[in-house]
């Protein structure tokens, strides 16, 4: 049950913007914008699938929220995700326990069989949380972060010249836009191949072209000429590792999308391609490069070791079972 002096409601639209201030109190090394929030929702197709965000409020001010919904990309019926957080300085007064209490009645209303959720393990309160309630870690991912001045190319040179031996020639989605009108399409076909392989709690279920466009080439973070794509001599594309700009912080970027089709790897593809996107950042003037990666996931754990990235604390998946 919410406290005195917390009020539950609904969010409403012209709550983005404290909403979005708030939820960067909480999570200061990972701010989102209002644009990527407006984003997000306008493409998230409310028809289809289950969305409920809940704001809580102290004294007149936000001070907390729960968003627990389908995941459109990796599509469940009755699995959602469930992110929950409170201002620092609101802690400890029941704003968490209430919109917690409140999203899970919910989830239950809808039979729902389990919820994810993530938290960094240096946050100690949240690994508290979520235990306390029951949640049981399902698996963890590295959080790495490459500082991209003074990179040395030269130690991993050969890179490119493996993959031009092999008959690959590296490109970026605005090169391949601007001369190939299906480019589009084989952006899209590319990137379905890949997520499946992508270790996630819930596999990719299968998007329309409009809903590729819609979550990458529409989203203000997409930079069409940091989408590099690796391209063998017959025109296929076999690869590729994207940038996505951090709008509210732009002391780095985020890593995307990094693999190459099962058929070609183990030929280089993905170094050469990241690569790319290191150069990229340089010239950006960035700080950093952040990225994720599961930790059973070593071959792509080797790359970012040998590229040079440093592991940060980890991210654990939580998952609650609800029912069965």
């Amino acid at each position: 049950m919410a406290t005195a002096t917390t009020r539950l409601r609904p969010f409403a639209p012209g709550d983005d913007e404290a909403w979005v201030a708030a939820c960067n109190r909480c999570y200061p090394d990972y701010a989102g914008s209002v644009a990527e929030l407006r984003h997000h929702d306008g493409a998230f197709d409310v028809t289809r699938f289950f969305k409920l965000r809940l704001v809580a409020e102290e004294a007149g001010r936000v001070v907390g929220g729960v968003e627990t919904a389908h995941r459109p990309s990796r599509y469940h019926p009755d699995r959602y995700s469930f992110d929950l957080w409170v201002v620092p300085e609101a802690r400890r007064r029941g704003h968490g326990s209430a919109l917690y209490e409140e999203a899970i009645a919910a989830l239950r209303a809808r039979d729902a069989l389990a919820a994810t959720t993530g938290v960094k393990e240096s946050m100690a309160d949240g690994v508290a949380f979520a235990r306390a309630r029951g949640w049981v870690e399902v698996k963890r991912d590295w959080e790495s972060r490459l500082r991209v001045a003074g990179f040395d190319f030269a130690r991993l040179a050969t890179a490119d010249e493996r993959v031009a031996r092999e008959g690959m020639r590296i490109s970026t989605y605005a090169d391949e836009l601007a001369r190939d009108p299906d480019a589009e399409r084989r952006a899209y076909e590319l990137v379905m191949a890949l997520r499946v392989d992508v270790p996630a709690t819930d596999p990719a279920t299968p998007e329309t072209v409009e809903e590729f466009r819609a979550h990458w080439i529409s989203s203000p973070a997409f930079l069409a000429d940091a989408f590099f794509v690796a391209i063998d001599r017959d025109g296929r594309w076999v690869g590729m590792s994207n940038l996505e700009r951090q709008i509210e912080d732009p002391s780095f970027v985020w890593q995307g999308l990094t693999g190459v089709r099962r058929e070609d790897r183990g030929r280089g593809i993905a170094m050469a391609l990241k690569l790319r996107t290191v150069r990229y950042a340089q010239a950006m003037g960035v700080d950093h490069i952040k990225t994720w990666n599961d930790q059973r996931n070593r071959p792509m754990l080797r790359i970012n070791e040998a590229l040079g990235f440093a592991k940060e604390p980890a991210w654990i998946a939580f998952e609650k079972r609800l029912r069965g």
